[in-house]
């Protein structure tokens, strides 16, 4: 199998697990689709066909979302497609001169004769300083970071600064937090770094592919599993080379409870995946028993009211003798919406109370 072409997510996949670029990209098995992945490509569609038409038009956006929605492969809250697309940080650009989802493919070491090449797609970027291009990358990511972080922009970065000859300003467009971070990139300050990161990792990718059809071991020696927290977002859990699960009696060090910890993201992961495939068969064809338990779409009811039902049904328990404030009651969602501040909260009376609950959070 040759491979001379890579892009940064092939490069960024391999380093986070061999063995889901195994599965993906050399036995080439279809990922199903993760609702994060879907909002992600259904955002970007949505942004590109504003940028094109060159409205600001909440309606138009309004059309886009709907469009993206009805095509998509998994459902999307339209008010998320739409509050995220729809905001300053995109509608900014509308009316300029914008180079949108420009491909490229160039070698990494542009020196080197026999160099693996990169490839990708930029989201956006606008030529019309002297000496500076702008460069844009929108994220649906939960949480920010900032470019050099990673080597996207870097690599991209170099594309435009070869073309270009002049410098790139790097921009990440977080469209859920509204945060962008931008970096100046320049030969010596991220450009060479990212060049040289790719391909030591495309070249040592073409080394393994080499020792798998030479049959220097199997393919779970050559792309072994890194489980870990990526495991989380990968499509491929249920394929996965890993070893075999040893659930220990006791955990000894904080090494082999961080173990423990990945296999954990491992298992979930292929645990969702085998529930949405069971999920679609009793969609088809009807429960499933397995025992003494059968596996069915069971149906629960709950009550919506609007604005207007809330204040009816305050004013009934009022007549009614009911202390309507036993009932009702300020979720932590609905309290998130009013963005109020703790100081408002506790002057309206409000009591910060704790619960302890164990759980995987954002490290660091």
């Amino acid at each position: 199998m040759d491979m001379q072409v890579f892009s940064f997510s092939r490069l960024t996949k391999f380093e986070d697990c061999p063995a889901c670029f195994y599965s993906k990209y050399i036995l080439r098995i279809d990922e199903p689709p993760t609702e994060p992945l879907v909002l992600g490509k259904g955002a970007h569609s949505v942004i590109e066909g504003a940028l094109k038409l060159k409205t600001d038009s909440r309606e138009v956006f309004s059309h886009l979302c709907d469009v993206v929605i009805g095509n998509a492969p998994l459902s999307l809250d339209k008010d998320e497609l739409l509050g995220m697309t729809h905001q300053p940080n995109v509608l900014k650009y509308i009316g300029k001169e914008c180079r949108i989802e420009e491909h490229f493919q160039i070698p990494i070491d542009p020196d080197d004769p026999f160099s693996p090449e990169i490839q990708g797609y930029i989201d956006l970027y606008l030529d019309e300083e002297e000496d500076l291009v702008e460069l844009n990358d929108w994220k649906s990511n939960r949480k920010s970071y900032v470019p050099t972080s990673t080597h996207q922009l870097g690599l991209y970065a170099g594309y435009l600064a070869g073309k270009t000859g002049k410098r790139v300003k790097g921009q990440l467009t977080f469209l859920r937090t509204k945060e962008v971070f931008d970096h100046l990139y320049e030969p010596d300050n991220g450009i060479v770094a990212a060049q040289k990161w790719a391909k030591g990792v495309a070249c040592e990718i073409q080394s393994r592919i080499s020792s798998l059809e030479s049959k220097e071991g199997t393919a779970e020696e050559i792309f072994p599993a890194t489980p870990g927290d990526v495991c989380r977002y990968c499509g491929w859990a249920e394929h996965c080379t890993g070893k075999t699960i040893e659930i220990p009696d006791a955990l000894k060090d904080i090494e082999e409870a961080a173990a423990v910890g990945a296999e954990i993201f491992r298992l979930e992961s292929a645990l969702t995946s085998l529930k949405e495939k069971l999920k679609a068969y009793v969609k088809r064809y009807g429960p499933v028993v397995v025992g003494k338990r059968e596996f069915a779409l069971s149906p629960s009811q709950y009550w919506s009211f609007n604005g207007d039902g809330l204040e009816k049904a305050f004013n009934k328990m009022k007549s009614e003798g009911v202390d309507p404030f036993s009932v009702m009651s300020l979720t932590a969602k609905g309290i998130k919406k009013l963005n109020w501040s703790e100081a408002d909260i506790k002057a309206l009376g409000g009591n910060l109370r704790t619960t302890v609950n164990f759980k995987d959070i954002a490290a660091g």
